[in-house]
């Protein structure tokens, strides 16, 4: 299988949050101590063609990445509107200030099925700096077997 540089990038970098994550870590940019220059938030959501398939009692930890181009300058926090009863959203899901080139995944916005009935759902994938929010639809597909 081949993949195209974007998607090898947002694999990548989906691979390295996920790691960071359950070591306990943050990434290097992102460390406690690191000094940066305070701008103002200029970014934006970018709105990927995202669909997942689960089964309604999934054990999986299920995602969909939050990518964003521009700068931030106060924590982004990434949630969901609209997701069906039986979502538990893993929390928190924050990217500290930084900035991205529109390919690179700043969060794994993370949830887990427990008894979801079936069906086709279209949430919101909603991320705020506290001054701006954005949202994104995406498709989550609850099937007896995908």
């Amino acid at each position: 299988m081949k993949f195209t540089h974007t998607a090898s990038r947002i694999a990548v970098a989906a691979v390295a949050t996920t790691l960071l994550a359950l070591s306990g870590g943050t990434p290097g940019s992102a460390a406690p101590g690191t000094t940066t220059t305070h701008t103002p938030s200029t970014w934006t959501l970018v709105d990927l063609p995202q669909r997942l398939c689960a089964t309604p009692d999934d054990p999986r930890a299920l995602y969909f990445f939050v990518v964003l181009d521009g700068t931030w300058s106060a924590p982004v926090t990434a949630d969901y509107t609209g997701m069906p009863v039986g979502v538990e959203v893993y929390s928190p899901l924050t990217a500290l200030p930084g900035s991205g080139d529109g390919h690179v995944v700043q969060i794994l916005a993370a949830f887990r099925l427990s008894g979801v009935a079936p069906g086709r759902y279209v949430p919101q994938l909603r991320v705020t700096d506290g001054a701006v929010t954005q949202s994104a639809p995406v498709v989550l597909d609850v099937r007896s077997s995908c």
